[in-house]
């Protein structure tokens, strides 16, 4: 078989035909999508939060600038170029990050250095109006809990600075690491329940006025802090799968991932106990089966697509130094833009198929 010559010319000509023919049968596929008004309006809400872009595309490049991969393809140029190798790698890859859009959009590193200022602020507030954020005033052991892990992330956050200016003792290092691992997953758990506030705001307005959603999705999430703690638990589960770089980990992390996908949205649309939302929500989720089944299709063909087409492009641009400049901010606000209209169609697609409510007012799952 003879072996066509490839240049540059050819493999921008060859990148953008591939691009023109995916987005052109994306786009009759929307068309035609039974979903596809929660697709459609789960747009409208991202044009109305562009901060919500702007802070992902942020986080995306401080995290690769922390050395974590969220913009780079795994594979290189020469890999993807051929279709069938690199697809299976392509589906496992969009697998794992749709899994994992459910528990936590947003980048934990360097995001979770501003966990102590939020502690500091839910702190006060939960012990200042304690009905405010419960049904009962909060348990002395629940009030020294709540001051002990401030003055922990505190001491954490201290270390930290002192690890980037000068080396550590062996045993601090590993103290360090272990308590970014519990605080990364506390400020997971936290900036998700307060994304799937926003979400249940948009889809039952509480106010007239949207400018005040976001105020009110911090609220509730307090109002909602041991259920976050409950959830931190599990993203720390996933977060340790996560580093595992072998097949059967990634796996495992889909399946798991999957399997307790309903859960962030039980805690952030009502409070108690962790056990008894997941519970109810595993249950609330068979109700959501068919069209979380459409949508996941749906999300992870686009998904594979971008990451597609982000990695030809990444491999084009990687021997200037200039162009890779100037593509990594536009890099990243195209698959902030993705990943999260991939993710609020998800969530409005559970909340109104599985979690759905005829009142515009939170409604208690079946806890018992």
């Amino acid at each position: 078989m003879r072996k066509m010559d490839v240049t540059p010319t050819n493999l921008w000509i060859q990148t953008g035909l591939a691009l023109v023919g995916a987005v052109a049968g994306m786009m009759l596929h929307l068309s035609r999508h039974p979903l596809k008004s929660c697709l459609s309006e789960a747009w409208d809400l991202l044009t109305g939060m562009p901060w919500l872009i702007v802070l992902s595309a942020g986080l995306m490049l401080l995290a690769e600038a922390c050395g974590e991969v969220w913009l780079r393809s795994p594979q290189g140029l020469n890999e993807l170029l051929v279709w069938r190798d690199a697809a299976p790698d392509l589906l496992l890859a969009a697998l794992v990050e749709y899994s994992r859009l459910f528990h936590g959009l947003l980048p934990v590193w360097p995001g979770a250095l501003v966990l102590p200022l939020a502690l500091l602020l839910l702190s006060w507030r939960v012990i200042r109006f304690p009905y405010r954020y419960g049904p009962r005033r909060q348990r002395p052991l629940e009030r020294w809990l709540l001051i002990g892990g401030l003055c922990i992330c505190w001491v954490w956050l201290v270390m930290e600075v002192v690890a980037f200016r000068r080396a550590m003792p062996e045993w601090l290092e590993t103290m360090r690491v272990g308590m970014r691992a519990i605080f990364g997953a506390v400020t997971m758990a936290f900036s998700q329940v307060m994304l799937i506030r926003l979400v249940i705001a948009w889809n039952h307005p509480e106010q007239p006025n949207d400018k005040k959603d976001l105020g009110l999705a911090v609220e509730h999430t307090f109002a909602r802090w041991r259920g976050v703690v409950g959830l931190a638990i599990l993203d720390l589960l996933w977060l340790l799968l996560g580093s595992g770089a072998d097949e059967v980990s990634r796996w495992f992390l889909v399946e798991g991932m999957l399997l307790f996908l309903a859960v962030p949205v039980a805690v952030a649309r009502d409070s108690g106990p962790l056990l008894s939302l997941g519970a109810a929500a595993l249950q609330k989720l068979g109700k959501a089966l068919p069209a979380m089944v459409a949508v996941t299709l749906t999300s992870v063909s686009v998904l594979l697509l971008a990451r597609y087409a982000s990695g030809l492009l990444m491999g084009l641009v990687a021997e200037s130094s200039w162009q890779t400049l100037v593509f990594m901010p536009v890099h990243a606000l195209a698959l902030a833009t993705v990943r999260n209209w991939v993710f609020l169609a998800s969530v409005l697609t559970l909340l109104r198929h599985g979690l759905n409510s005829s009142y515009p007012t939170d409604q208690r799952l079946d806890v018992q």
